[in-house]
C-alpha cells in the first residue's frame, strides 16, 4: 500500500533512488580521489629517513648521488632515483632496518664476503686483487669483487676452496694419499714413488685426483697396484703394535690391506676381537653365514660403540671343533 502512495504522489522508488545517488556521486566534482604515487620528497624527510642531521643530508644532495631539483623554490629529491641509490650502496642505512645495497650484493662481494667464502684473511684477497687475479670496481671508497669475476677465477684455479668444496675435497682426501704418504707406506723415498710412478710397469695401475692444487693417488688404484705386482709391499714398521705383534700372517696381511683401503685402524680387529669381515676372511665364507652363525650362537658377538665384534678365542675354537667334526664324518 505504501508502494502504491509512492507511485501515486510521483515519489521515486528505492532502487531508483540508489541509481540517481551512485550517478551523482560518480560525476561529482567532490567525489575522493585515489591517492596518487608520491614522485619526489624534500630534504628533510630524506634526512629523517636516512637518521642524518642537516649538514649531512645537504651534503649527501650536492653529492648528486640521486636526482634532484628545485621546485617552487625548494630543493626537491626524485624518490625512485634515491631507491636506486640506495640498492647499490651499503654506506648509508634507513631508519625503518630495510637493507640497504640489495642491486649491489646481487653482482658483487665485499673483500670480507670473498674472505669468508674461501676461509682466509682479508689481507690474501687485497693481494689477490692487487695480482689482478680478480676485478674490482670501488663504490664509496671500497673495492667490491663482482660476482662473475670471482667466479671465473675460482673455477681457474684449485688452491683456494669455499667451504663446500673443501668439504667434498675431505671426502676426496679421505679417499687417496700423497707422494709423501705412499713412500712411507711402501718405506721408500719420495724419489723412489716418483720413479714407480713413471714406470710404465706399474703408472697404469694409478689412477690420480688433484686437490687444492697437489696431485694424489687414489687409496684403490694404491691397492691394485700392491696386488697387481710382487716387488713393492707395504713396510712392516707402519704397523701399529697389535699388528706387529699378530702371529697369523694372512690375517695380518688382510688387516694391513684393509687399513691401506680405509686409512682408519678401528675398521680392524686386535688380539682378542675379529671384524665380521675378518672372521669371514679366515673361515672363507660369506659374510651372510657369519651372520647366520652368529644369530644362532655359534659365538658370542659384542658390541662396542657403534661397532660390532667377534670374540676371537671362542669363534677360533668353534671353527677347529666345526672343522674336527667334518674331518670324522
Amino acid at each position: 500500500m505504501a508502494t502504491a502512495i509512492m507511485k501515486q504522489k510521483g515519489i521515486p522508488e528505492m532502487d531508483d533512488v540508489e541509481e540517481i545517488i551512485s550517478k551523482i556521486s560518480e560525476e561529482s566534482p567532490y567525489k575522493r580521489r585515489p591517492t596518487q604515487k608520491r614522485t619526489w620528497m624534500t630534504v628533510p624527510e630524506m634526512g629523517k629517513l636516512l637518521g642524518l642531521k642537516k649538514t649531512d643530508r645537504y651534503w649527501l644532495v650536492h653529492k648528486n648521488v640521486f636526482e634532484s631539483k628545485e621546485i617552487a623554490g625548494k630543493i626537491r629529491i626524485n624518490i625512485a632515483s634515491f631507491e636506486k641509490w640506495y640498492a647499490n650502496q651499503i654506506k648509508y642505512h634507513k631508519v625503518t632496518g630495510e637493507e640497504p645495497g640489495k642491486e649491489l650484493k646481487s653482482w658483487s662481494y665485499s673483500v670480507k664476503e670473498v674472505a669468508d667464502l674461501l676461509g682466509v684473511d682479508d689481507y690474501l684477497v687485497y693481494d689477490l686483487l692487487k695480482k689482478n687475479q680478480m676485478e674490482a670496481v670501488i663504490v664509496d671508497y671500497w673495492k667490491r669483487i663482482p660476482k662473475e669475476s670471482f667466479q671465473n677465477w675460482y673455477k681457474s684455479q684449485s688452491r683456494y676452496r669455499t667451504k663446500e668444496d673443501r668439504e667434498k675435497d675431505a671426502l676426496l682426501e679421505d679417499a687417496t694419499i700423497t707422494m709423501p704418504e705412499m713412500a712411507q707406506l711402501l718405506g721408500t723415498t719420495r724419489s723412489a714413488v716418483y720413479t714407480i710412478l713413471d714406470n710404465p710397469k706399474y703408472s697404469h695401475f694409478f689412477e690420480f685426483i688433484v686437490i687444492a692444487e697437489k696431485k694424489r693417488i687414489t687409496k684403490e688404484s694404491f691397492q691394485k697396484f700392491l696386488e697387481g705386482q710382487d716387488r713393492y709391499k707395504l713396510d712392516p714398521s707402519n704397523d701399529y703394535e697389535e699388528l706387529a705383534q699378530e702371529q697369523n700372517i694372512a690375517l695380518a696381511n688382510f688387516r694391513r690391506k684393509k687399513l691401506s683401503q680405509t686409512g682408519i685402524r678401528g675398521s680392524n680387529g686386535n688380539i682378542k676381537y675379529l671384524t665380521f669381515d675378518e672372521a669371514s676372511y679366515l673361515a672363507k665364507v660369506s659374510r651372510s653365514m657369519i651372520n647366520k652363525w652368529a644369530d644362532k650362537g655359534k659365538f658370542t658377538v659384542i658390541k662396542v660403540g657403534s661397532r660390532v665384534r667377534i670374540l676371537r678365542d671362542e669363534f677360533e675354537d668353534w671353527m677347529e671343533q666345526r672343522d674336527l667334526e667334518r674331518s670324522m664324518q
